[in-house]
């Protein structure tokens, strides 16, 4: 445990440093996958771009700034203008057959601008700038759950690859079984149903070694399809996990954090924050729909026309100005305006509730997940020991074996159980790390959050 007095410096480091801004998460003492693995930090880098899943989020920011034109355009100047050519021709019914053309070219150019109306069309705007962020924290909250799920699934590639090679030795002691039951066959010291037998567990080993081969194959499909990578080369793929560092006051320090000022800036959070702010916007653009509205528009046009008769040709131009301020008033839309308001108050207590909800499960869940990281890491604490054993157990064979006290088929068997204690002692390695990479995401502070865009983690106050 640290000392009192550090322990204290450390919570207020942890107090005053914005949770989950970007290039300010809090140092963390206990390591994660990527600290071990340069190539695992890379990958969680590059799919931030080539993810499939941040691609489609990327395609969101797109379409939610085009709206976010769309709407600030009604705040704008609304220019237009036309041209026309006209021939227009008459025919008189007369003794003299004779008929008058009009012909000529008219053109005029309009400008309208929105002058006053009690500030709904900049709630729009804002509507439209709020989606922006709710897209952007969705964006980087799927960024931090995707890396989450990129490590453990990194962590059992590395799980099964021991895997396939503790199956690999396993054969090939199965081999050499079998072997030996084929001799003492040959020499009529082993019956026919021994041989079976032995053939048998072959077939058992070769199976598990097809298995084992599928599985790791498959799991590596999936990894490069949810990293959008193409290709991952077995060699790149590392063959043992190391030992991680783990600090238990700092899991607490972090927890009392969250619990203190922590749990209102996560992304979710913020994303109810920003909702029921979009459902005051829109009462307020509800409100005032019955208001008076002004406008004001502007316009030029011009008519060039000759005309032609029987005895007579005559040439007009004219040119005129328009200058209006125009009211606008609806009076009564059929209660179309009272359902608007009652539509958007309940919009907005509907996401206060869902706020308040998240805030309770949220909490709920920081404090179990961290009483299961403490479980892990006993779990581990208890594996190492175990493994430390094996470790003592397989040195000893080794000296037994220089000695000439212990044959090359016990020597196998150290070696065989050694293999086995390794792949225990990385599954729980393994399980540590992912634990203690979810506890980080779900309280927003997990240092791969670095990678996304600082603009990302504004909030709504």
């Amino acid at each position: 445990m640290l000392p009192r007095p550090l322990k204290f410096i450390f919570l207020a480091i942890l107090g005053v440093l914005p949770v989950g801004l970007s290039a300010q998460t809090p140092p963390l003492p206990a390591t994660l996958p990527e600290d071990f693995f340069p190539g695992l930090r890379e990958i969680l880098r590059s799919a931030l771009q080539q993810s499939p899943q941040m691609i489609m989020h990327n395609l969101d920011l797109a379409a939610q700034e085009a709206n976010r034109y769309q709407a600030a355009a009604g705040q704008w100047p609304s220019v237009g203008g036309n041209l026309n050519y006209a021939y227009q021709q008459s025919f008189l019914a007369s003794n003299t057959n004779a008929n008058n053309v009009s012909k000529g070219f008219y053109y005029g150019l309009g400008l309208s601008q929105p002058i006053y109306h009690w500030g709904a069309l900049q709630a729009m705007t804002d509507i439209a700038h709020l989606q922006i962020k709710i897209s952007e924290h969705k964006y980087a909250d799927a960024y931090g759950q995707l890396a989450t799920s990129l490590r453990s699934q990194y962590l059992s590639l590395i799980a099964q690859k021991v895997q396939l090679r503790n199956a690999h030795l396993s054969l090939d002691q199965t081999k050499a079984s079998v072997a030996v039951v084929e001799d003492r066959f040959k020499s009529a010291m082993a019956t026919s149903d021994d041989l079976t037998n032995a053939h048998l567990q072959l077939d058992d080993a070769n199976l598990s070694i097809d298995r084992a081969t599928e599985n790791f194959a498959h799991s590596k499909r999936v990894f490069l399809l949810m990293a959008g990578l193409s290709e991952l080369h077995d060699d790149a793929i590392p063959d043992e996990i190391p030992r991680p560092v783990y600090s238990p006051d700092t899991v607490e320090a972090l927890l009392q954090n969250f619990e203190s000022a922590g749990l209102h800036d996560t992304f979710q959070a913020q994303i109810f924050d920003f909702q029921i702010k979009q459902s005051e916007l829109n009462y307020k653009i509800a409100k005032y729909r019955l208001y008076p509205k002004l406008d004001l528009s502007m316009g030029l046009s011009e008519l060039n026309q000759t005309t032609t008769g029987a005895n007579s040709i005559s040439q007009a131009g004219v040119l005129s100005e328009s200058v209006a301020l125009a009211a606008n008033w609806s009076i009564f839309d059929g209660l179309a305006t009272r359902g608007a308001k009652l539509a958007a108050l309940t919009s907005k207590r509907v996401n206060e509730r869902n706020l308040q909800n998240y805030l309770d499960q949220t909490l709920e869940q920081a404090r179990e997940s961290e009483r299961q990281l403490v479980f892990s890491a006993r779990a581990l604490a208890i594996a190492e020991r175990r493994f430390q054993f094996s470790e003592e157990a397989l040195q000893r064979a080794k000296d037994n074996f220089k000695l000439h006290t212990l044959s090359q088929a016990g020597m196998d068997d150290a070696t065989a159980n050694f293999y086995q204690a390794q792949a225990a002692i990385f599954g729980a390695r393994a399980d540590f790390l992912s634990n203690w990479g979810g506890y980080l995401s779900l309280l927003n502070v997990d240092p791969v959050l670095n990678n996304l865009p600082t603009r990302f983690f504004s909030n709504a106050k």
